[in-house]
């Protein structure tokens, strides 16, 4: 019988992703120290609804469904997690890189220049076209793409079982970041809106890390 690793929070990783270029060939990022392993999310986007049409009320063979509008796919969705504030790493440059909720120009994060990821990925409409994410009406409105990675067997060196999922263009609404004080640590209670695609991955995309 094959040996089974479970995925669980303590080996779970988390990036937040600017869209500036590290001039190495990948994107600057900032790993998120987790708390409460609590991290939540859907895994994948919703597609339109099927609306039933029927004979005058009732089911026969001219019943069918047709398809409901796009709004499904554009609405944003949710994602929350917990995590721990520090006096080094995470007090100033966490909350920065949460979509620069104070508009610091240039917006910075760990002393380098980050950049917003609006628009940059693709949806499938409802006919199966690929049409680029829209643009967000507001100005103050900076989005970041999120990484997510759970490792699988800590013996296997090759990292093949690794699962994570990619979710870009989040939104964190100023405020609905919360801080949160308890006994033993202050952390923030972060919730996040998915504009973006949401894709599966095992592995990080490259990058520079300034959380370090």
């Amino acid at each position: 019988m094959p040996s089974i690793t479970a995925y669980f929070g303590k080996f779970g990783e988390l990036r937040i992703y600017s869209g500036s270029n590290d001039g190495s060939g990948g994107k600057y990022y900032f790993q998120v120290a987790f708390a409460g392993m609590d991290f939540s999310t859907v895994l994948g986007r919703p597609r339109p609804d099927e609306i039933p049409v029927m004979d005058r009320g009732i089911l026969n063979t001219y019943s069918h469904h047709i398809q409901g509008p796009d709004v499904p796919i554009i609405q944003p969705q949710q994602l929350t997690w917990t995590c721990m504030i520090d006096n080094t790493i995470n007090r100033v440059n966490l909350r920065r890189a949460l979509s620069n909720p104070d508009r610091e120009s240039p917006w910075q994060v760990g002393g380098v220049t980050w950049s917003n990821v609006n628009g940059t990925t693709m949806q499938i409409n409802g006919a199966g076209s690929s049409v680029s994410t829209p643009l967000p009406y507001d100005t103050q409105h900076d989005r970041v793409n999120i990484s997510v990675l759970w490792k699988g067997d800590p013996l296997d060196v090759t990292e093949t079982d690794n699962m994570g999922f990619n979710l870009n263009e989040v939104w964190f609404q100023p405020g609905q970041t919360r801080i949160v004080e308890a006994p033993d640590s202050v952390k923030l209670n972060v919730t996040g809106w998915i504009y973006g695609a949401i894709s599966a991955m095992s592995a990080f995309n490259q990058g520079t890390d300034v959380s370090r």
